[in-house]
């Protein structure tokens, strides 16, 4: 990792309009989504009730979950960028120098394009969600119920930003010449994006079991915010750990079938 890191910020020293462009693009991204959700809410003001929700979710509500969104997607940008190119490498052969290197082919592959624009990001993601979580501690959630669930949530988005990358590249490795993981990434990450309450009961329950994007900002909004029961809240996780053995089991056997660019 120290490594990747520093070829990271040696590679991006030489491009650094592309530093720039990259952090702007990301900041933008950031504004367009806060600028969405204000101008829903700003819609749907009720002057006589004072409260407006989305599926049962407040405009503080959802600064949180924007937050979390936000700082999946940097984490992402970060570490796991080079998902991106994961098509591409497997049908011109470029996997074979990873897997005989010693180490986890996947961790060597998927880390490799360290990113410092996405480490910027997520400075700027992380700042955003303090402010988020300023605006509901002490009036729906306490400080100690924060101060115990925030870390949780980071720790649990990071596992499961991971592995549900790592999914969508399956699909990729399976069926060669598809794209189809790009766009399963591009499909489900949008759909992770808004919270699955949004979303009739059988799609909110493919988002939390199947295809888990809703471990990536939606569960660790809840549980920060309250929004879950006890039962709920120690379970999923270990939902996410079976998950997490089969996708690696199941990359591993198509890592064995590989051919390089003839597989």
């Amino acid at each position: 990792m120290r490594a990747y890191a520093r070829i990271g910020w040696v590679r991006k020293s030489q491009f650094r309009w592309e530093f720039f462009n990259q952090v702007l693009m990301d900041s933008l991204f950031y504004v367009s989504s806060i600028a969405t959700f204000t101008m829903l809410y700003a819609l749907g003001d009720d002057s006589a009730s004072g409260a407006v929700s989305l599926a049962g979710w407040s405009f503080a509500d959802m600064k949180v979950f924007l937050g979390m969104t936000f700082v999946a997607d940097a984490l992402m940008m970060t570490f796991l960028g080079q998902q991106w190119h994961f098509g591409g490498d497997l049908k011109n052969g470029a996997l074979d120098s990873f897997r005989v290197r010693p180490g986890p082919t996947a961790f060597l592959y998927f880390y490799q394009r360290f990113s410092p624009e996405g480490l910027t990001n997520l400075l700027i993601a992380s700042g955003w969600l303090v402010y988020a979580l300023s605006g509901v501690v002490g009036h729906q959630v306490s400080g100690w119920h924060v101060a115990w669930a925030l870390p949780c949530a980071i720790g649990l988005i990071a596992f499961a930003q991971v592995f549900v990358s790592l999914f969508y590249c399956l699909v990729e490795l399976w069926l060669m010449n598809s794209d189809l993981g790009q766009l399963s990434s591009q499909l489900f990450t949008t759909m992770g994006e808004r919270p699955i309450d949004v979303y009739p009961s059988p799609m909110a329950r493919f988002l939390l079991y199947v295809v888990p994007v809703a471990a990536v900002s939606w569960f660790p909004s809840s549980l920060v915010l309250g929004k879950l029961s006890g039962g709920f809240a120690l379970a999923y996780p270990l939902v996410l750990v079976v998950f997490a053995l089969i996708v690696v089991r199941i990359f591993r056997i198509g890592l064995r079938r590989y051919d390089s660019a003839m597989g």
